[in-house]
Formats: structure tokens, C-alpha cells, sequence
């Protein structure tokens, strides 16, 4: 019977790119597997002639030949080849995407760690350092991170401490991860004592953590490295501080700005005074002007929390907070109410205005 022509096999043109060729052939050849078709022999037949084909176009002097002369039987180049090797050994590199295999074990970084730290409100307005203990797997001291017990360890015998496998099949040529030592070409036969053989081991660390002026609650600070130590030589993972402020008996914070509630008494307000009133800096003297209302808020510049970005600093505001007397003695009520009689309406103008209005709208 006359062979097929490679090209239809694969579905191709005569002037296909070598690219072109093989992305075909990955195509049939994943489909057409008998792996894939257990016992049906018209999938088995099909992925021979597959197998065949690609064989002799992806060889450029192969391919060279058959389109000069086509096919040439007997021992000639063409010949058919045993594709019967199982099909992860076969094609494990060629379709690792699809199957995930032939991966060597690679150095794997550590875990990340997660710690949540505590912090006073001026100490999130001006920066700290603190220390924290955390409990961490760090690298083995007894065993350096290996696993082994001192000459516990030898090269592994199957790869010869290359820590993969080479197969050949046809014109195939594979590399495979070693199923003995799993990649490391090398087998541990006695562990070592202190770890187990994991070369790692759980200890309590202790941590600067730097924390920067102007942080706010919910921030969340990096250390890089400061994480759980690297597998087989990998890289540390880092530290996540996650940063919770604590709240103040005086200041609330905005972004950069600071405001404080003080309570200001009804003479205070009226007349105007000086009052001592608390910054994140310790005391300082507030004129209150005379007729301060309630509410009245009043800005200190520069007095409230620095940038991140270390661009200035923002403001306190002191919101007055008019406190209207509740208990007052007979002559203090007496004086008030000569106060009341004796005013002509300018001293409260929002009251004399209120009426006003009051009395256009309802007569």
C-alpha cells in the first residue's frame, strides 16, 4: 500500500517552517497518544504515522531527501520507529506545560511571615524602632541546611549526582528529574538529629522593625529577608508589620492633620483668655479671642504629623468646645439675668438675627 504523504499527515504546507512543523505535530501527537486512546488501534496506527512523519521533517537533510525522492522503504531513511515508550518518559519535556512533569526540585524560597504590632499614637506620629520576637524556621546550625547528619549523605547512584536522567528514543533526547534523589543528586541516609533531615529548624528570632514617622494604622511595613528561611538554598521570604495605632484620650488624626476637642468655659469664650492646651509636643499657651463661638476651630501650623515622604509636617486644629454652666449659685443667676436685661441684642447677633427672620416668616 502507498504511504501517505508526511506533509498531510501532518497537515502542513510543502513550504511549512520548521516552527509551522513542529506545532503541528505537538498538536496530533498529544491527541493520537495511545496513552490517551488506550486500546484503540486506528489512534495508535495514526500517531505512528505522525511520529514517522515529523521524524523526517523536522531533520532538514531528511526532510531534504524525501522531497527530492519521497519515500524510500526497506532500511532506507524513512523507516518506521517503536513508539511503545511510555508516553510521560517520551514526551515528558516536549509537553511538560501539559503534563508537569520532568521538573527538577529547585532551590524554593521561604515562606512569608505576618506580624502585627501594637504602637502609641505619638509613636506613629514621630517614628520608632522596635524589637519583636517572632518564631521562625530558620537554616539547620547542626547541618547547614543539608538534612544530613555528617557523612550522612552520598551521591546518588542512578544519576550520579547530576540529580536528572537522560532518556533517548529515536531522535528524541530527554532529561528527566531523577526519581531517586528527586533533584538534588544527592540521598540522605542519616538525617540529621536536631532537624529531622528538613534542614530547618523552628527558633525564636528577635526583629528591629524601624518604623518610619507620619505611619498610620492599617499600614503594613516589609523587612525583606526576615521571613522563614529558604528550602534547599532558596531565598528567605520577608516580614509583613502590620501597624495598629492605638488611640489617644486627646488627639484624633486626619492624614497628616491633628484635631483636639478642648472645652472652653461660657466666661472664657465671652471675654477671651489664654489657656494652656496639650500638642504632640508636650503644652503650649492658645489665645482664645473674646467672642469665641462654640465649635470655633483654631490652627497651630506645623503642629501636627510629619510626611512619609519626610515633605513638612501637617497642623493642630483646636476645636473650642463652649461649656454652658450647669449649676449656678443665686447670685450668679441674679447677674445673669441683670446681664440679659441689660443687653440691647448686638452681644449675641445670630440670636437677633434668628428672630428676625422668625418674625417676617410667621408675624
Amino acid at each position: 500500500m502507498a504511504k501517505r504523504d508526511y506533509y498531510d499527515i501532518l497537515g502542513v504546507r510543502r513550504n511549512s517552517t520548521q516552527e509551522e512543523i513542529k506545532r503541528a505535530y505537538k498538536k496530533l501527537a498529544f491527541e493520537y497518544h495511545p496513552d490517551r486512546n488506550p486500546g484503540n488501534v486506528k489512534s495508535e496506527e495514526r500517531f505512528k504515522d505522525i511520529n514517522a512523519a515529523y521524524q523526517v521533517l523536522s531533520n532538514p537533510e531528511k526532510r531534504a531527501q524525501y522531497d527530492s525522492f519521497g519515500h524510500i522503504s526497506g532500511e532506507g531513511f524513512f523507516s518506521d520507529v517503536d513508539f511503545t515508550t511510555n508516553f510521560n518518559d517520551l514526551f515528558g519535556n516536549l509537553f511538560e506545560e501539559v503534563f508537569n512533569a520532568g521538573r527538577r526540585r529547585h532551590a524554593e524560597r521561604g515562606r512569608d511571615l505576618k506580624y502585627n504590632l501594637e504602637l502609641a499614637f505619638e509613636e506613629a506620629a514621630f517614628g520608632v524602632e522596635k524589637e519583636v520576637v517572632i518564631p521562625k524556621r530558620v537554616m539547620c546550625s547542626e547541618c547547614g541546611g543539608g538534612g544530613a547528619a555528617p557523612g550522612g549523605e552520598i551521591v546518588c547512584v542512578m544519576c550520579g549526582g547530576r540529580g536528572e536522567v537522560r532518556y533517548s528514543e529515536g531522535f528524541f533526547a530527554i532529561s528527566r528529574t531523577c526519581s531517586n534523589c528527586r533533584g538534588p543528586g544527592r540521598v540522605i541516609k542519616i538525617p540529621c538529629p536536631l532537624c529531622s533531615g528538613e534542614g530547618l529548624i523552628t527558633s525564636e528570632q528577635r526583629i528591629k522593625v524601624k518604623v518610619p514617622a507620619g505611619v498610620s494604622d492599617g499600614a503594613r511595613l516589609r523587612i525583606r529577608g526576615e521571613g522563614e528561611a529558604g528550602y534547599n538554598g532558596g531565598p528567605s521570604g520577608d516580614l509583613y508589620v502590620e501597624i495598629y495605632v492605638k488611640e489617644h484620650q486627646f488627639f484624633k488624626r486626619e492624614g497628616k492633620d491633628v484635631f483636639c476637642d478642648v472645652p472652653v468655659s461660657f466666661v472664657q469664650a465671652a471675654l477671651g483668655a489664654e489657656m494652656e492646651i496639650p500638642t504632640l509636643e508636650g503644652k503650649t499657651i492658645l489665645r482664645i479671642p473674646p467672642g469665641t463661638q462654640p465649635g470655633q476651630s483654631f490652627r497651630l501650623k506645623g503642629k501636627g504629623v510629619a510626611s512619609l515622604n519626610g515633605r513638612g509636617k501637617g497642623d493642630l486644629y483646636i476645636k473650642a468646645q463652649v461649656e454652658v454652666p450647669v449649676k449656678l449659685t443665686s447670685k450668679q443667676k441674679q447677674l445673669l439675668e441683670e446681664f440679659a436685661r441689660s443687653g440691647e441684642g448686638d452681644e449675641n447677633p445670630a440670636v437677633k438675627k434668628f428672630f428676625e427672620k422668625f418674625r417676617e416668616l410667621f408675624g
